[in-house]
């Protein structure tokens, strides 16, 4: 017997909310039921989609009863809409960061638990093929033990980016919109983060808020990491630029990531190994041989929402789990703490 598609309200109509609702009306487990949203482009978007639109949570919970809310809106809100919806037993998809702070955070997941609902953390890249097979790869044993990881992220945002006010507020910087993605694929490859020591900098604006960070990382497993971030330099060297996962920016295929082992090294998110030739004593006079592996491209966030499908209907774990989104935030709020007091930070666990 064929099963009913989740209902599902997405809340928040700015370019990552108008992507989830367009998935949602077009996915074959989803039914899109409305959108949460008071600013004009909502009222367009549920227009296109031909769903009813409301202005708050309130209303839109008050007027029909979905199964479940995707929240997409800017992150101080986060925790007061997830605690209504969670409160009204909706399941939830909210996008990263969970929340603003730890605290909000462990409230969300608690009321999400109280209430029975599923909560699933949006970070959409561990949907991805490429971050399955790099996964497989590490944690197979395929570099030996890993030593050392090298990431970069670099882009220019447009200027007209930061005409949207909250854009400019602490909060908004690259580390908590956009580092946090890869600080997650850290964290979901290479194991849990033990300390972060980390600067920041905001010449390239001169906004209150950083532009520029660079951070060095402790994983429990005692691998080191070096992170650079920049949303002011322009370059071809970020998850987005390769993966193609982002349509606002241009694909180069250019590796931004390099994984460091004991047998091997990995660059990512193109999956190329390298490591000596066979039966050549390791050395760095030993030639050095390559090897890329290939998957299936697949769309991260269909694929996250098939997932998300799943926990409802099926109660598969999720992938990304509130305890998880916590942990995230807690690491890369913890490089915005080592910048402001100059010191090693442990990350807080809530």
């Amino acid at each position: 017997m064929e099963r009913p598609p989740v209902q599902i309200a997405v809340i928040g109509a700015g370019a990552i909310g108008q992507r989830h609702a367009r998935l949602c009306a077009s996915h074959p487990e989803s039914t899109l039921r409305a959108i949460v949203d008071p600013a004009p482009a909502a009222i367009a978007l549920a227009g296109e989609l031909d769903v009813p639109v409301f202005a708050d949570i309130e209303s839109m919970i008050a007027a029909i009863r979905p199964e479940a809310v995707i929240v997409a809106t800017p992150t101080p809100l986060h925790e007061s809409i997830c605690v209504a919806a969670a409160e009204a037993g909706l399941h939830l998809l909210v996008e990263k960061p969970i929340s603003a702070d730890v605290p909000s955070a462990r409230r969300i997941i608690d009321v999400a638990e109280a209430n029975g609902v599923s909560l699933l953390v949006g970070h959409h890249r561990r949907h991805n093929p490429i971050v399955a097979a790099a996964r497989e790869i590490i944690g197979g044993g395929e570099l030996g033990r890993l030593l050392a990881v090298n990431m970069l992220w670099a882009v220019r945002k447009p200027d007209a980016y930061f005409t949207v006010p909250w854009r400019t507020q602490p909060g908004a910087g690259p580390v908590l919109t956009n580092l946090i993605h890869d600080i997650d694929l850290l964290r979901h490859l290479c194991g849990e983060i033990s300390a972060v020591t980390a600067h920041v900098g905001n010449m390239g604006r001169g906004l209150a808020i950083e532009d520029t960070t660079a951070v060095l990382i402790r994983f429990e497993t005692g691998a080191l990491a070096t992170v650079t971030a920049s949303d002011a330099a322009p370059s071809p060297w970020s998850w987005d630029a390769n993966s193609g996962e982002n349509p606002a920016i241009r694909m180069s295929r250019a590796n931004s990531t390099r994984f460091l082992g004991t047998q091997a090294a990995l660059e990512f998110p193109d999956l190329r190994i390298w490591r000596h030739a066979t039966g050549e004593e390791p050395s760095w006079n030993a030639t050095s041989i390559s090897e890329e592996r290939l998957v299936t491209p697949a769309d991260a966030y269909h694929s996250q929402l098939t997932h998300f499908c799943a926990v409802i209907r099926d109660g598969a774990a999720p992938v990304c789990s509130g305890e998880d989104g916590l942990r995230t935030l807690a690491a890369a709020s913890a490089i915005l703490l080592s910048a402001s007091e100059n010191r090693t930070i442990v990350p807080e666990q809530g």
